[in-house]
């Protein structure tokens, strides 16, 4: 009788164990589309502010402001950048040129194909950065040429790769030194944020790694809304911008909201923002850990 039983409770065993009634699919998780690094005519018609002018200035010193003033053409496509600094301690106080960078392009396209930086001390001197797009308008590559300290002709390039919900950028030097350099991976949020930023570099003490994370508001980045947006993110502070590379402004043309504050290991920086009525941040204040009174302040214009 057990030869005969045994066969049929295997069965059914068996059976039961197949069949499940609490297993449930796996989530289905939205497929990152990159959206805040590709500009296109819609989301440039969108945008209803353009930023005209930024003043920047630390709190121990207010007098001395920096300034970077926007323009543009009828197609609201950026055009030029002045960069300098204005002193309000001096008896006139004046806007004090030190870098114009002028984006270039081809035909309508809204993407530039290349930024001239020149710098007022070396009024003759143009160095060019050029940017390469993919077909959905996400920037590839950006490269540019200059003499290195020896006076010999180096090369950068920085080549950047969509995959995975992550941006993966990588810099082929010539005629530089890899030293300082940073490998920067990007971890992407589905609202259109950076979470996370690995950066890794190579020193003469070996290779060198920080990991920052990034927390954000509900509301407008104004450098989100420029055609530039995705063209000005760099591997390298070469261009002459004064980001503070690699952290909070330096891929903030690429964030959707404001960052409200970035941590590496137990060390945080927060900022504050005040807004309008259209909700576009016009003061910005950069608080270092367990000060209460900001230690930057940056002012918006449009």
């Amino acid at each position: 009788m057990k030869s005969i039983y045994l066969p049929v409770i295997t069965a059914l065993l068996l059976f039961s164990c197949s069949k499940n009634p609490q297993e449930t699919p796996d989530p289905i998780v939205p497929a990152v589309t990159y959206s805040q690094f590709a500009v296109t005519n819609t989301r440039l018609a969108e945008s209803t502010k353009f930023l005209k002018r930024e003043v920047t200035y630390l709190t121990v010193n207010p007098l001395l402001k920096s300034v970077r003033m926007f323009s543009y053409d009828a197609n609201n496509r950026c055009t030029e950048i002045k960069i300098g600094t204005i002193d309000s301690s001096q008896a006139n106080p004046a806007f004090n040129l030190k870098q114009t960078l002028t984006l270039n392009y081809s035909g309508s396209s809204i993407l530039p194909g290349s930024v001239s930086s020149v710098r007022t001390v070396f009024p003759n001197l143009v160095t060019v950065f050029y940017f390469t797009y993919n077909s959905k308008g996400l920037k590839t590559k950006d490269s540019v040429q200059v003499k290195n300290t020896a006076g010999n002709p180096a090369y950068r390039v920085v080549n950047y790769v969509y995959d995975s919900g992550r941006v993966t950028t990588t810099p082929v030097l010539s005629g530089f030194s890899y030293d300082n350099i940073p490998f920067d991976t990007l971890s992407i949020l589905q609202n259109g944020n950076i979470e996370k930023l690995v950066s890794k570099m190579k020193t003469t003490a070996g290779v060198q790694g920080a990991t920052y994370t990034f927390t954000y508001d509900k509301y407008i980045s104004p450098y989100s809304k420029l055609n530039i947006a995705n063209s000005l993110y760099f591997e390298n502070s070469s261009i002459g911008l004064g980001y503070n590379v690699p952290l909070e402004t330096h891929y903030m043309g690429v964030t959707f909201n404001n960052m409200t504050s970035w941590s590496s290991g137990t060390y945080t920086v927060t900022f504050k923002y005040v807004y309008d009525a259209d909700k576009y941040p016009v003061r910005k204040e950069l608080y270092y850990p367990g000060n209460t009174n900001p230690s930057q302040v940056i002012l918006f214009e449009y």
